[in-house]
């Protein structure tokens, strides 16, 4: 019976959550600028211009770039990263994904980890101040 209850909260919390994205008015179109780094399914164009992205924070220089990650319905997850030579402000949209939350997440972060594996390398963000359980993978490179 207790399984039966937590089932039900879960389906109603699934349930809003579902209702309350339908409710949102349409974002804007994402038009694509010519200096966003595009990763669509692992093609990543623009990829020099991340790599100048992190080594300017490395340097401690101001820089900005938008990473956009497109879903496998073709949707666009927009990531904002603008440093400010101290922190880095991140804002991941996804309201354009309308099979997702439909958030916009905001956080200040540390810095970028790069974690590489024989297959791979991942850059996450480090010590963020939104202890929101939201992927903080910016970016992901097969190798």
């Amino acid at each position: 019976m207790l399984l039966t209850l937590v089932l039900a909260g879960c389906q109603s919390e699934e349930q809003t959550i579902q209702e309350e994205a339908a409710n949102l008015p349409d974002p804007p179109e994402y038009i694509q600028a010519p200096d966003d780094i595009v990763n669509m399914h692992g093609d990543i164009t623009n990829l020099e211009r991340f790599y100048a992205f992190v080594d300017h924070l490395e340097q401690g220089k101001n820089d900005k770039v938008r990473i956009v990650k497109y879903t496998t319905e073709g949707a666009p997850m927009i990531h904002d990263l603008q440093f400010d030579g101290t922190e880095i402000h991140s804002t991941y949209d996804s309201t354009r994904d309308g099979f997702g939350s439909r958030s916009i997440e905001e956080a200040n972060c540390k810095g970028i980890a790069v974690v590489k594996t024989d297959s791979r390398t991942d850059y996450v963000l480090e010590e963020c101040s939104n202890q929101k359980a939201w992927d903080k993978t910016i970016l992901v490179i097969q190798e």
